[in-house]
């Protein structure tokens, strides 16, 4: 388990964190979403337009999950995972099926860091990007029609 995530801030470079958040992210993007995901330098102009939504967790480990996704890779992901052209999506489905990759996505991962541990995952929120903490470890990627970036925030009086 990475040991700077226990902090509740995490240090930019936990190599264990990295791969982990990069390799299960991956993992399910192309299983489950038929995305490529590689890991990006962060440059976050795009995320203002993002769809973001929040995952709050709790058990051993007591925290929050964000996700943004750029309008144009939501609407592929969403599109791959219903098995539609982006065209015939209606409104509103992209933002569902990113709700859908956050709840996902968050059970993956926290299962990869803390495979020991009990979590309660609670339901996924779209919330707006300001919302995301600054003090959050997070990961960027670029899909082939946009970016995607993943935060995590341990609350303090984290339980090892």
């Amino acid at each position: 388990m990475p040991e700077n995530l226990e902090a509740g801030c995490v240090a930019e470079s936990d190599a264990d964190l990295d791969a982990v958040v990069a390799r299960v992210s991956a993992g399910v993007l192309e299983t489950m979403f038929f995305e490529e995901a590689v890991e990006t330098e962060c440059q976050h102009a795009w995320l203002q337009s993002a769809i973001t939504t929040e995952l709050h967790f709790n058990g051993s480990h007591d925290g929050c999950f964000f996700l943004s996704v750029s309008p144009e890779a939501a609407r592929a992901i969403a599109a791959g995972f219903l098995g539609l052209d982006a065209e015939e999506l209606a409104d509103g489905q992209g933002a569902q099926v990113i709700l859908e990759l956050t709840n996902i996505l968050c059970g993956a991962i926290m299962s990869h860091l803390w495979p020991e541990s009990s979590l309660s995952l609670d339901s996924p929120l779209q919330v707006v990007p300001e919302q995301v903490p600054s003090c959050t470890m997070h990961r960027c990627f670029q899909l082939p029609d946009g970016p995607v970036a993943i935060f995590i925030h341990l609350h303090s009086g984290v339980q090892s």
